[in-house]
């Protein structure tokens, strides 16, 4: 759905696992006919989707899943091979923490009417998990062992608002926004000069916790309030530890700021896969301004600082900031 308003044009869709916009404001160039980006951007979005969805039985990770154990290697092309390299070295830099061949585990446990976790399901799947047993080189892609599989959901979203961004950006646009699924990227200002402002969701009611004036700035958020699952009783997180394929008692919500949504992104996702004591630490060693609410309930952030000012990331790991602009 597109709506045309005072000087914006809006593009309203679903995407990427929720609801996505892309706005554009257009006060600068008030008559260009924005409809045909529109299009190209949400077909930008559609193919990125396509390819890299776990949903989709024709998407390359599908593929790649299906051969596993086969002895059949799949072929990647050079923006695959790109993203397996930043999610390895996530990998490395998380202490094996975030790991893309981790979404086996749902197997043992039930997400969807959160069930109790299967003890012998479990114990069957994590031999199967380690981003280490995968058979990779530039070129191609291997699961060694049946049954493994590789999941890039937790960074093609964010991927792909960066992709979009750059895109508008390439088109001249100086003013607009991109939300995939709570993901946020911002290009510059609103178009009366004033920042946009953008809302941190509260987990507990439907208002937010904080609202930032942003330019030129992405924020992205991880948590695990949209989904649990029950134990005995009990709600808990739907982050798994790969290495006992149990739910991580982390933070509630974590939300951090960057000039690039894929990093903003993994360093959040990173954060709530450990507990708030090894998360509020992982956060203040990356440098980047950040929001986290704590399994107790409790808020802390650093958000003091507007991010357009920040020229360059200072404490990010330095591997991993080095493959996300290979990508971006």
């Amino acid at each position: 759905m597109t709506n045309n308003t005072s000087h914006r044009v809006e593009r309203r869709f679903k995407m990427m696992g929720g609801p996505a916009c892309i706005v554009i404001d257009t006060a600068k160039r008030p008559f260009d006919n924005y409809e045909p980006l529109l299009d190209a951007l949400l077909a930008e979005l559609t193919c990125l989707e396509t390819k890299y969805s776990r949903f989709r039985t024709d998407s390359l990770i599908s593929t790649i899943n299906r051969r596993a154990g086969s002895g059949i290697p799949t072929e990647i092309d050079t923006e695959m091979s790109t993203l397996l390299n930043f999610a390895g070295e996530l990998w490395a830099t998380s202490g094996g923490l975030f790991d893309i061949t981790s979404g086996v585990l749902r197997k043992a446990w039930d997400f969807q009417r959160g069930g109790n976790a299967s003890p012998t399901q479990l114990a069957e799947c994590l031999p199967k998990v380690g981003w280490d047993l995968v058979e990779y080189k530039n070129d191609a892609i291997y699961l060694p062992l049946q049954g493994m599989q590789i999941d890039l959901g937790g960074i093609v979203k964010e991927y792909a608002a960066d992709c979009v961004a750059a895109s508008i950006r390439e088109a001249g646009i100086t003013s607009a926004l991109i939300e995939l699924a709570g993901d946020v990227v911002v290009i510059g200002g609103q178009g009366n000069g004033k920042p946009w402002q953008i809302g941190i969701r509260d987990p507990d009611s439907s208002g937010s916790l904080l609202t930032l004036s942003l330019q030129d700035a992405a924020v992205a958020t991880s948590g695990n309030y949209a989904r649990t699952i029950k134990y005995n009783g009990r709600a808990l997180s739907h982050f798994l530890n790969p290495r006992t394929g149990w739910p991580v008692n982390g933070p509630i919500t974590v939300s951090v700021l960057d000039q690039r949504c894929l990093t903003a992104g993994a360093i959040a996702t990173v954060a709530c896969l450990k507990t708030d004591s090894h998360a509020q630490t992982w956060l203040e060693e990356a440098g980047l301004p950040w929001l986290m609410m704590k399994s107790c309930g409790a808020l802390i952030d650093t958000l003091t600082n507007p991010v357009s000012q920040r020229e360059s990331l200072t404490r990010v790991p330095a591997a991993v900031e080095h493959q996300c602009l290979m990508l971006l």
